[in-house]
């Protein structure tokens, strides 16, 4: 190849300097934003909480609500009962995609709220609010023990705008 032929000019090494610089730019712009999402998402991880629930019924991403109180029931199996996630309540939760109902296994200090009655799931936290707090499962989860029916999951309460305009086209919660 000759390199005689491709010797580049004082213009066209400035515009790849200039390209180079900005490309660096941007990269380290995206860099910071991509920190302040992780910062974000951190702020959303204060409110989660761990729960256990059966494989199949697992949605990742999807929202819910809770719509029972304590529910008196414990399931049997030792890996529950023997292990670190011994102490936790059982509730019913209503997926917002499909309006299935299934049991959720939620640690006791996990901080959900208290069930309404009345209304029948638990409200949004905010005095007058009578519609259902939406919480949104997490992605990722684990197995739980060696337990292949069980897993790990995460769970945390959404934006109330989200949750607003998701409830506006699914009446289900006012129909009491």
């Amino acid at each position: 190849m000759n390199h005689e032929l491709l010797s580049i000019t004082d213009s066209e090494a400035s515009t790849r300097r200039t390209f180079m610089k900005q490309s660096a730019a941007a990269t380290a712009g995206l860099g910071l934003v991509g920190a302040g999402t992780s910062t974000a998402a951190a702020q959303d991880l204060d409110d989660a909480w761990k729960a256990v629930l059966f494989a199949n019924n697992f949605h990742p991403e999807a929202r819910f609500a809770i719509v029972s109180g304590v529910v008196e029931w414990t399931p049997t199996y030792g890996d529950i009962q023997d292990s670190w996630f011994s102490e936790y309540n059982t509730y019913h939760i209503r997926w917002l995609n499909s309006g299935e109902i299934v049991p959720l296994f939620i640690a006791e200090e996990a901080n959900i709220g208290e069930n309404n009655p009345d209304l029948g799931y638990i409200p949004e936290p905010e005095e007058g609010q009578d519609r259902p707090q939406v919480f949104e499962m997490n992605q990722e989860w684990t197995p739980f023990s060696d337990n292949q029916r069980l897993i790990t999951v995460n769970a945390s309460p959404i934006s109330d705008e989200v949750a607003e305009s998701i409830l506006e086209s699914d009446d289900w919660w006012q129909s009491g």
